[in-house]
């Protein structure tokens, strides 16, 4: 038996184990021929195209005891209850899982475990007889297993023997074992995920059919269309109804949720209100936009940092996720997020796991994700821009907000809504003519465009509010004349921003914190926007 990494003072011990060899390799002993490296490629393709676990166990269990030449071959995967279980078996049928080989292959396969690295035994027979009983009963004469490790779990182990040849696993075969049952092992993991993952979106989705005819029952008896009430979204188009009857469905249950929409239509309110009204509403509601925090410190900003882990960290900083432990982190702009940073997010999403920087100990933590994005993730996994298998992770459900343009008929309410909140106490007026240009206009940054373009007006207007009082933009027409100027989207949302960040800079003197602060947006943020849109900062 051989224990990697064994410290220096117990290798005289191990060395005294004499039905025990060290599984230690020389890389010249077991250099593969081309042909084998072909066929290794091949299996890796095919363990990764398989998403069903137990094909894929028969099949990786084939391919060992083929490529072995042994008798016979066992897997077994760890219960959640620590129980060893067989799953795939070849050459041993049903009946001889019983009594001393099922002693001996669950006596092995728990060594290997404990132990952390494979169990050899180059002549079981006359080497493992002293120790295992079942080994004289069996006649074996070599015997194998190599525990089953991906992420740092242990899933279960590959048991192997042969009653004709002692020596059977070699430098050779032991080595290609190994590299076969590593990659094994992560496909198991991905396909078990993804068993787990159907099973839960399978009961969330009866659940939400559940909750869904009881919420009918309930709007049958009190007049309303939806099961909660929306406050803070101003919209009664048939796109926001139909967003808002899904989101009613998504609220009672707790899987992933990814918002999709424009900048500026509002994926923040539909976080919120996902929150606001779920088991979660008690616990906080924490947001973050991965744009506008820089790479380098996302991660502490995300997972929090001890004291000490890098230059500056003068004391231990709790992370987002601690922050929203219980509630909800909604995570805006996930595309804009590195992919070093995907990996262990994705990894905090799977085992609800967080470490942070420096610290050597991990937490455990309940946090609901709710993502949103302006980006086609499905374009970004293509390009190699975006995880798969995060995006998997992430859009077990998609609510998507519909741009203004898509229901021009919210308009009104809208403007009601944002006067009312920006002119609270006022009696403000506002002509048809002001209504007609504001319903017309196309809005490429969507309600973000027009609170600011009420504001300016509520600013330059004197209880009344009429064309004359709306920017040259917007009193130019609607989506006819936004298309004579020859801009594209892009264009007129890009000159917007500018327009506003030069208004905001205007205002607060250059004090870019200041502005930040006006714009909604984190300093880092506006200075990423000014070299974007090449503003410069006004002279001080």
């Amino acid at each position: 038996m051989l224990r990697e990494g064994t410290p220096p003072e117990y290798l005289a011990s191990l060395a005294a184990v004499t039905w025990a060899r060290s599984a230690a390799i020389d890389p010249g002993d077991v250099a593969f021929a081309p042909a084998q490296v072909a066929q290794l490629e091949s299996i890796v393709r095919s363990l990764s195209g398989r998403d069903r676990l137990r094909p894929l166990l028969e099949q990786v269990l084939d391919t060992l005891v083929l490529w072995t030449g042994v008798e016979r071959g066992l897997l077994l995967l760890r219960a959640p209850d620590g129980r060893l279980v067989p799953r795939a078996a070849r050459n041993l049928a049903r009946k001889d899982l019983v009594g001393e080989q099922l002693v001996l292959s669950q006596t092995i396969a728990r060594r290997a475990i404990e132990e952390g690295t494979a169990i050899v035994a180059t002549d079981a027979f006359s080497t493992l007889g002293d120790v295992h009983a079942s080994v004289h009963a069996l006649r074996l004469r070599s015997v194998l297993a190599v525990p089953l490790v991906a992420r740092g779990e242990t899933l279960g182990v590959v048991y192997l023997d042969d009653r004709g040849r002692k020596g059977a696993f070699g430098p050779r075969e032991l080595a290609w074992v190994r590299v076969v049952a590593s990659q094994a092992a992560m496909a198991i993991a991905d396909a078990r995920d993804a068993v787990l993952l159907r099973r839960a979106v399978g009961r969330a989705e009866r659940d939400a059919e559940l909750s869904a005819t009881r919420t009918q029952l309930e709007l049958t008896r009190d007049g309303r269309e939806t099961r909660f009430a929306y406050d803070e979204i101003a919209g009664r188009s048939e796109p926001m109804r139909e967003l808002l009857h899904l989101v009613d469905k998504v609220t009672a249950s707790d899987v992933p949720v990814l918002v999709v929409g424009e900048s500026g239509t509002g994926k923040e309110l539909i976080a919120r209100a996902v929150h606001a009204n779920g088991a979660r509403a008690r616990r906080p509601f924490v947001s973050e936009n991965c744009a506008s925090v820089p790479e380098t410190l996302l991660e502490t900003t995300l997972f929090g940092h001890v004291r000490g882990a890098f230059t500056g960290a003068s004391a231990t900083r709790a992370g987002l996720f601690d922050v929203a432990d219980g509630g909800t982190l909604f995570l805006d702009e996930i595309g804009e997020m590195p992919l070093s940073m995907q990996a262990k997010l994705l990894r905090v999403l799977q085992d609800g796991m967080v470490r942070p920087v420096g610290g050597e100990r991990e937490r455990k933590v309940d946090v609901r994700v709710i993502a949103a994005t302006h980006r086609d993730l499905e374009a970004m996994v293509a390009a190699g821009t975006f995880r798969e298998d995060l995006l998997y992770r992430l859009n077990v459900i998609t609510l998507r907000v519909p741009a203004l343009r898509e229901r021009p008929e919210d308009i009104p309410l809208l403007v009601e809504h944002l006067v009312a909140k920006h002119a609270a106490g006022r009696k403000v007026k506002i002509t048809r003519a002001a209504m007609a240009k504001l319903t017309t206009f196309a809005w490429p940054g969507n309600v973000r465009q027009l609170e600011n373009e009420v504001r300016r007006a509520l600013v330059l207007g004197e209880g009344t509010l009429d064309v004359a009082e709306l920017s040259a933009e917007v009193a130019r027409g609607g989506p006819g004349a936004s298309r004579s100027t020859g801009l594209d989207l892009r264009a007129r949302v890009d000159a917007l921003e500018a327009e506003l960040v030069v208004e905001a800079l205007s205002k607060t003197r250059g004090n870019q914190t200041r502005a930040a602060q006006v714009l909604g947006l984190s300093r880092f943020g506006l200075q990423k926007m000014m070299k974007r849109l090449k503003v410069k900062a006004p002279a001080s």
